[in-house]
């Protein structure tokens, strides 16, 4: 349970029992005037109670117009602690029966605030009850009454009081906390659920973005053959469009395997030469350099299929900036990253674009649908990673990708 949590339930419950102590005190001094025939000074005790009533009004408009805090916990606690010590001083002091009240506030605020608080309402208790027994007034003579008698009945009304409180109280308290469980397991469960609903988004955008490349490419053999009737289509045509329907159908495949396949695991070094032997599918104008840092090529990995989409989108958008600027020649390094993770950099020659100015998610004249960047950058920070594209230094852009090793790591990402 959150802090805030455990503030409000602890809250609730003094704020009810603040009520209940004042309402008991009249109660014990309708009893004692008119049962004991106790000589109290009454002026004093009433003042006390009317004063503990206001004080618990006051919190009440200021709990109504604020959410629970600290703050406000530890000044009602403060109410209270001064409220008994008040009481206490008119009513006979340490020997009154009804002291050990200061251990109440000790025991609801132990499972609910920072030990260095409980501590701290500890030792507010402990200086009351010293203040009390060096400055608190004896009783009065109580006449016809034997004082010992008087304390054993106290200590039976403190007894009985106590049982009470811990029972009634201590028990609402209890229900409280494990009503603020409930709801935060609900949450947990809401939360893991929109997460997979979010994976599965992602997904599937990969999925229309992978389709639209070999469908564009499929219109223009078509476009081609239906302008020159005649001429047909050659044996390269249709080895190119049976490749670019195979591709879709996979696409199709993957995002209905989502939810119940998993990729083999492999090493880092084979999934980019996979990724390069894809880009070159998708892009044949494009050629692809790679190069792996030892230190991490032989690292087993085993990403989802999202990510794997994703990071073919890179490369995808790499190259299609390449191809704008007549030159597709891309190059792609791996290595150890930030905090020990994985850096992937891929370097395009491009047109490049202003530092100052975002750059766009794809190049529109490629055909895209103009999302492949922003579903790999959503994805790689849904896992805990970080994209930037920035001007590479004799034109072109770089894309820096950081990933931490749990998102490709299947043992990593198994003991999460």
């Amino acid at each position: 349970m959150s802090p805030d949590a455990r503030h409000e339930s602890l809250e609730a419950t003094l704020y009810a029992l603040r009520w209940f102590a004042v309402a008991g005190q009249f109660v014990a001094f309708a009893v004692a005037q008119e049962a004991l025939r106790l000589e109290l000074p009454w002026p004093p005790l009433l003042l006390g109670a009317c004063a503990l009533g206001a004080a618990n009004a006051l919190i009440g408009v200021w709990r109504q117009r604020e959410a629970a805090s600290e703050a406000r916990l530890m000044t009602g606690l403060a109410v209270d602690l001064v409220a008994l010590t008040w009481a206490l001083f008119f009513s006979g002091g340490v020997v009154n029966p009804f002291i050990q009240l200061y251990l109440v506030p000790v025991a609801l605020t132990a499972t609910a605030l920072a030990p260095s608080r409980v501590l701290a309402i500890a030792a507010t208790a402990a200086l009351g009850y010293a203040l009390l027994a060096r400055f608190a007034p004896p009783l009065a003579h109580q006449h016809g009454a034997v004082l010992f008698d008087l304390h054993l009945t106290g200590m039976a009304a403190n007894f009985a009081l106590g049982l009470l409180l811990f029972c009634v109280f201590g028990l609402a308290l209890a229900r409280r906390l494990k009503s603020r469980d409930e709801a935060l397991r609900d949450a947990r469960e809401r939360r893991l659920r929109d997460e997979g609903l979010h994976a599965l988004a992602l997904q599937s955008a990969s999925a229309a973005h992978d389709i639209n490349t070999p469908l564009n490419t499929a219109a223009l053999l078509v476009d081609e053959w239906r302008a020159d009737p005649k001429q047909g289509p050659t044996r390269e045509d249709l080895a190119l469009m049976a490749q670019q329907l195979a591709f879709a159908r996979d696409a199709v495949r993957r995002l209905a395997a989502t939810t119940r396949e998993i990729p083999p695991p492999q090493t880092l070094a084979a999934m980019l030469d996979t990724l390069r032997d894809r880009l070159l599918l998708l892009r044949p104008q494009a050629t692809l350099t790679v190069d792996v840092d030892p230190a991490v090529a032989g690292r087993t990995v085993q990403p989802s299929l999202a990510l794997w989409g994703s990071l073919g989108h890179l490369l995808e958008n790499a190259a299609d900036a390449g191809i704008a600027a007549g030159d597709a020649q891309l190059a792609l390094r791996a290595e150890t990253g930030p905090g020990g993770g994985l850096r992937i950099v891929v370097h395009d020659r491009g047109a490049g674009f202003d530092s100052r100015a975002a750059r766009p998610a794809a190049d529109q004249s490629s055909g895209g649908l103009g999302i492949g960047l922003a579903i790999a950058n959503a994805t790689i920070e849904h896992l805990g990673g970080a994209l930037h594209v920035h001007p590479a230094e004799g034109g072109g852009s770089l894309s820096r990708l950081d990933l931490p090793w749990r998102a490709l790591d299947p043992a990593l990402g198994a003991s999460r």
